[in-house]
């Protein structure tokens, strides 16, 4: 059991007080010493952003170097930064994989030293669609939250909308922005194949992709999915109350909240798999063209959703569980050196996790992960053919990253 350390501290302007230290044990401490010399040895040098790294660096990875990335937030890039991601590496495709609230949140978001000369592409899951935006346009387009809410839950009972409604007023509350608009409102959109492969015919042109694998709406329709029926109806409190009541909205979201730390990250990775499926899929289509290379892709901290695309990549391509987890664990210490309380968590706000279950990467959440995978898709292989992504793609996404 680990030990704590009574510490006493002295100031001018503070009282003496005292504070429980947590000392960590020998295996956590053997731990972190391991995975900060991988980290110095295969992260990139970079000042801002962080987590960065070739996934040719995994051990024994059948990845060629230089052909694709998986990093942090690209926004906070130094000069230094850039001269190392742009000029030494030559990124030419970044797959910016944050939700719509994130994006919105992110001041850096338009930096002009940092995204000029890109084209910025946006996904839309509803049509499998893909537009290029202009100079002047905005990245998305504000629709109304209530209309948005509605249908999230579509295809609830009456009352569960009511709790669905009341619970995603309080728990993520403010505007949001939806990146997958409804068909008819995409204008100039196109089939996301076919702008793929006209776009990859210009091999000079940068890019920077949005696609939103996965948001706050998708993780309550998710959690719903997994809540019991008696949990849900122990909640069920009907309108106008069900928004006016604070008491009733705490009720609300009480059942939500402990299914969703108590699931952890394995739980979350699992909803990412399923619900992220379309845009999982797009993400491999732009690394399997060799035209796109070098591609870096990234998320908030490069932690969860882009290291559960580093992880299918990698065990596609053969990569053992062990080189797989070990790169996943080298993202343990990333929030804590962003020291940014407002970064989401998997497109999840850090107010409502446990952060001590959400804010690292055991190593024991992508051994479950994997297993789940195998446990409910068969391999890999059949989670991908679940999304999508044939054998033909595979095959292409192969030579891609390998020439094999």
């Amino acid at each position: 059991m680990a030990s704590s350390t009574r510490l006493s501290v002295n100031t001018d302007d503070i009282d003496v007080s005292t504070v429980t230290i947590p000392t960590k044990t020998a295996e956590e401490e053997e731990f972190d010493a391991h995975n900060a010399a991988l980290c110095k040895e295969r992260n990139l040098p970079l000042e801002k952003v962080k987590n960065a790294r070739d996934l040719a660096s995994t051990e024994n990875s059948p990845i060629k170097p230089g052909r694709v990335y998986r990093i942090g937030r690209v926004s906070d890039a130094t000069e230094q930064d850039l001269e190392i991601l742009y000029g030494q590496i030559g990124v030419k495709t970044l797959v910016d994989l944050r939700s719509p609230t994130e994006l919105r949140d992110d001041p850096t978001l338009e930096r002009e030293e940092v995204f000029a000369g890109f084209t910025d592409m946006v996904f839309y899951e509803n049509g499998n669609k893909v537009k290029e935006l202009g100079p002047e346009e905005k990245r998305m387009q504000k629709i109304s939250k209530r209309d948005k809410l509605k249908k999230a839950v579509s295809g609830a009972k009456k009352n569960t909308k009511e709790v669905v409604v009341g619970f995603v007023d309080n728990f993520f509350g403010g505007d949001e922005f939806d990146g997958e608009e409804k068909e008819e409102e995409c204008i100039d959109c196109m089939e996301a194949s076919k702008l793929l492969e006209e776009s990859s015919r210009r091999k000079d042109r940068k890019e920077r992709h949005f696609v939103s694998i996965m948001n706050e709406l998708k993780y309550v329709r998710g959690t719903l999915s997994k809540l019991r029926k008696r949990d849900i109806a122990g909640t069920i409190i009907k309108a106008p109350s069900t928004i006016v009541s604070k008491s009733a909205r705490e009720n609300i979201k009480k059942p939500f909240l402990e299914e969703i730390n108590g699931g952890g990250l394995p739980m979350l990775n699992d909803l990412l798999l399923r619900f992220g499926a379309p845009g999982i899929k797009y993400v491999l289509d732009l690394i399997s063209d060799k035209n796109r290379h070098p591609v870096a892709f990234y998320c908030t901290a490069g932690k969860d959703r882009t290291g559960m695309i580093a992880a299918i990549i990698l065990a596609l391509l053969g990569a053992e569980d062990d080189a797989i987890v070990e790169d996943y664990s080298l993202s343990a210490n990333v929030y804590a050196e962003m020291n940014d309380h407002k970064a989401m968590v998997g497109a999840l706000s850090q107010r409502s996790l446990d952060a001590k279950t959400f804010l690292g990467a055991p190593p024991q959440v992508m051994k479950d992960t994997l297993k789940n995978i195998r446990d409910t898709y068969g391999s890999v292989e059949g989670y991908l053919d679940f999304i999508g992504f044939d054998e033909k793609s595979r095959q292409r996404l192969k030579y891609a990253l390998t020439d094999e």
